[in-house]
């Protein structure tokens, strides 16, 4: 069950094959409910193995733990802000619902107390010579399961709150096209929001207390560049529109070099939630024609900020 339950994240390595091998392997493959289905069929032939051995190793084995597992991670991880292919290979459409960071220090907590205070009451009861019959772990399982959901729940409605609010004010006199919320792994409370508009998009710091939001921060707007050739060649090229087929909230940059253009597509997103270790970009040059000469996914924290 526990292997079942972080093979998922094997993707993690794909990283090693640069910025173009992560975006197309990343929460994909082994993030499917297809991955999850040819996982619970295997081991449901492997149980059916196993009962023409009784009393072996591996005596008694399900194949329903399995299945609960690789569903529940795919759960957890369509709640937090790294978008999920769930239909891979049927659709390249990502899932995410801004719910949960990809570290949640709240959540562990619950889930550690699940697991010892149950073992530390049963060890009090042992030394006063009280035991039980029933199964270790269980009533902590099921309480800790309860206060987790319970605590999933919170996040979700303030969350609902905080992007409610967003879409709800203008920024700058324009109205919102679109705005989502990603959460603070040391705070329910507090979401790093992006709210696109007509001509920027906007960054803020908000505060979620139940039904009552507001700004925890200043505004940081950040103008989109105005139409032009070179941007949308830029936009045309090879690298951009993989990119931009992972991107959340993409944000073009252009600017002006001696032999051309330069044009920088980052995801705000990244700049959102602090990402430090797996943020990519598009770096892409143009000819004083408008014409790309080159365009390449890289790690951002290797070439330094990006405008």
């Amino acid at each position: 069950m526990i292997a079942a339950g972080v093979v998922a994240d094997v993707d993690w390595f794909s990283a090693t094959l640069g910025p173009s091998g992560y975006l197309q392997w990343h929460r994909t493959v082994t993030h499917s409910l297809l991955f999850v289905a040819v996982l619970t069929i295997a081991a449901f032939f492997f149980a059916q193995q196993t009962r023409k051995a009784p009393g072996g190793i591996w005596a008694g084995f399900s194949w329903l733990p399995v299945a609960a597992a690789g569903l529940l991670h795919l759960f957890l991880d369509v709640l937090q802000a790294d978008s999920v292919a769930l239909l891979w290979p049927f659709s390249a459409r990502r899932f995410a619902l801004d719910v949960l960071p990809s570290l949640e220090p709240w959540l562990l907590t619950v889930l550690i107390a699940a697991i010892l205070l149950p073992e530390l009451f049963l060890l009090v009861s042992e030394e006063i010579g009280s035991r039980t019959k029933r199964p270790r772990g269980r009533l902590g399982a099921i309480v800790g399961l309860i206060f987790a959901a319970l605590y999933i729940g919170l996040r979700a409605l303030v969350h609902a709150n905080a992007v409610a609010s967003l879409e709800a004010h203008t920024m700058a006199g324009e109205l919102p096209h679109r705005a989502a919320a990603f959460p603070e792994s040391t705070s329910p409370f507090l979401w790093h929001s992006i709210v696109e508009t007509q001509s920027a998009l906007n960054l803020v710091v908000m505060r979620s207390m139940g039904g009552e939001v507001s700004y925890a921060s200043g505004v940081t707007t950040l103008h989109k560049p105005e139409p032009s050739l070179m941007l949308a060649a830029a936009q045309d090229s090879a690298a951009a529109a993989t990119f931009v087929t992972f991107a959340r909230f993409p944000k073009a940059t252009v600017q002006a070099e001696t032999e051309g253009y330069s044009v920088e597509i980052q995801d705000l997103k990244d700049q959102a939630t602090e990402e430090k270790t797996r943020a990519i970009f598009v770096d892409i040059v143009l000819d004083k024609t408008s014409r790309v000469v080159s365009s390449e996914l890289q790690w951002q924290n290797n070439s330094g900020s990006v405008r």
